[in-house]
């Protein structure tokens, strides 16, 4: 079996092998820049047998590597795993189990939340990685095999850098949490696709100040962009830029739209965005959307700033990153109401380091 994987009875092989090793690394590499869509290039596996990429342009039949997503007993490691988790569940169609995220893990074990992967290679287990094939375009064929084994690196020392990270968070007396953390990835939700009706939340609005009338028809045309993009396999903002939005949402027609398209399909998405309009504004008030924006009292941005700067000395007293505890959003959202158990400084290990204590020093009752 060669590095690349094109045929089902070598990729049952690797499994086989991910089997026997009790472990899967795993990473993807796509091509996203003008589709909704990423297209799937290859997605590198590494065993104790050797590391593979799985050529995802051919249509061989892949369900085993979705029979080891989904095993439970073996562990697939993961720099950064979310994304690449998504797109492994839309090709398999499984949701993963027994993941563990050594981006996530970092965190815990001594280095900054969010650190590169190539980077902690290097602090943690002193491996260099290359970055000369950056610009690679994974669905062209033939790939070189220069290509094909820089791909494989971010595989070939993920289970080695796994050990690591754990024998450092054991040093530290973070581990326990580690993987109380390392359950998120159980939740089915984190892999569901967005809900067009609540794309509307996620539209960056600045400084605008939009009525409920306005919410409105910012609910009904985010959706209608997210609908469309998925519809014709598209940059969601090319379909209309979120200040494009929010000028719909403020005028209640479409002004100047901003866009990528061209031909008939301009003046479509303009009538299918006044259809969305019209429609919303139909809508009876009682059922437009309030502000999803929360407005702090001054007493609660002033306790949430002392709160902030406080984590970040009990973080250090911890060894976990600021960042994997909350961010300012949380705190001050916990700050303001630290009955909401709904806040992750109201659960699991987040209450018993820091919730418990920071509710009795900085809480606004």
């Amino acid at each position: 079996m060669g590095d690349l994987i094109t045929t089902t009875a070598e990729l049952d092989s690797a499994c086989e092998t991910a089997r026997a090793s009790g472990y899967l690394s795993l990473d993807t590499e796509f091509v996203s820049r003008q589709t909704y869509f990423a297209r799937l290039g290859i997605v590198q596996l590494g065993t104790s047998g050797g590391c593979w990429a799985v050529d995802c342009t051919k249509g061989f039949d892949q369900s085993c590597l979705g029979v080891v997503l989904a095993d439970g007993g073996i562990v697939k490691i993961l720099h950064d795993a979310r994304q690449d988790l998504v797109l492994l569940k839309r090709l398999t169609g499984v949701d993963p189990r027994s993941v563990f995220d050594t981006q996530l893990a970092a965190a815990f074990a001594g280095f900054r939340s969010g650190i590169g992967l190539q980077k902690l290679l290097f602090e943690a287990i002193d491996i260099g990685l290359s970055k000369t094939e950056t610009c690679t375009d994974w669905t062209f064929r033939p790939l070189s095999d220069a290509q094909v084994r820089y791909a494989l690196d971010d595989v070939r020392y993920l289970a080695q850098l796994r050990d690591e990270l754990l024998r450092r968070a054991d040093s530290l007396g973070t581990r326990a949490w580690l993987e109380e953390e390392m359950t998120r990835y159980n939740e089915l939700s984190l892999y569901d696709e967005y809900v067009p009706e609540e794309m509307w939340r996620r539209v960056k609005l600045q400084r605008t100040r939009l009525d409920r009338r306005g919410f409105a028809v910012l609910r009904a045309v985010a959706a209608l962009r997210e609908e469309l993009a998925r519809e014709w396999n598209l940059p969601r903002f090319w379909l209309g830029t979120d200040e494009s939005l929010v000028d719909m949402s403020e005028r209640g027609e479409v002004g100047r739209l901003v866009h990528r398209l061209s031909g008939g399909r301009v003046e479509q998405l303009r009538a299918r965005y006044n259809e969305a309009i019209a429609k919303a504004l139909d809508t009876p008030e009682d059922e437009w959307p309030d502000d999803p924006r929360i407005y702090y009292i001054q007493e609660v941005q002033h306790a949430a700033a002392d709160a902030f700067a406080w984590l970040s000395e009990r973080a250090e007293e911890l060894h976990v990153d600021a960042g994997a505890i909350a961010n300012r959003a949380t705190v001050t959202a916990f700050v303001d109401n630290v009955d909401d158990k709904s806040n992750p400084l109201a659960q699991g290990w987040r209450w018993e380091a820091v919730g418990r204590e920071m509710a009795d020093r900085f809480g606004v009752a």
